[in-house]
């Protein structure tokens, strides 16, 4: 279990902390390609965790940590939002317990996708929110968690930059509704709690220039 001092400590890091912190989701690159990856998870997250599909999130530079967490998750229904349900549940129970962290390891090792121009508004927007968050509803700022430049904090803050804006608006939907309870005491669910729905489309509109 994790104690809450211990998330306490996180959410108070200072973003240069975040970010450097951050340099450890990309390992050396194994040396070959997982068979499962090419037989299963590249249909849907692409042969190097770059995904084609916006609504299926980019793999590619997570941390190993998270990626192992989020598998077991959907193998022993932990997270149980409505695309886990529907299509994570029975692709992760196909994968052998010996086999994860070797997945894992392999798209924490590749190279992250590269942010992509937005609606200039709506960056600019999500920019404030992202860094200096709103302090008359006590929404923390999401680089305190994920770092300036969105790379993540292992072993429990996933990387966000370059994020597909589909996906990380659905999972903002879920946490708020409560749909996806896999989040470490709670915190995502708090944040996402006090999003808009305006909010949430900002977010996303910035995180995924970075």
């Amino acid at each position: 279990m994790i104690k809450r001092s211990a998330i306490a400590a996180a959410l108070g890091l200072t973003v240069l902390a975040g970010s450097a912190g951050a340099a450890t989701t990309q390992a050396a690159a194994p040396a070959h390609v997982p068979a499962l990856v090419t037989t299963t998870c590249s249909a849907c997250h692409g042969p190097t965790g770059v995904s084609f599909v916006p609504t299926f999130p980019d793999l590619a530079g997570q941390g190993a940590p998270y990626l192992i967490k989020q598998i077991n998750d959907f193998r022993n229904h932990t997270r149980a939002d409505p695309q886990a349900k529907s299509i994570m549940w029975g692709m992760a129970a196909a994968i052998p317990a010996n086999k994860i962290t070797e997945i894992a390891d392999y798209f924490a090792s590749q190279k992250g996708a590269p942010g992509a121009p937005q609606n200039p508004k709506l960056v600019a927007a999500g920019r404030a929110l992202y860094l200096g968050g709103i302090a008359s509803t006590q929404l923390p700022a999401c680089a305190a968690c994920h770092g300036s430049s969105g790379l993540g904090v292992e072993p429990l803050f996933p990387r966000l930059a370059g994020q597909h804006q589909a996906y990380v608006v659905s999972q903002l939907q879920y946490f708020k509704a409560k749909q996806r309870t896999n989040d470490p005491l709670q915190i995502m669910q708090t944040v996402a709690g006090k999003l808009s729905a305006k909010d949430m489309q900002e977010l996303a509109a910035f995180i995924r220039t970075l």
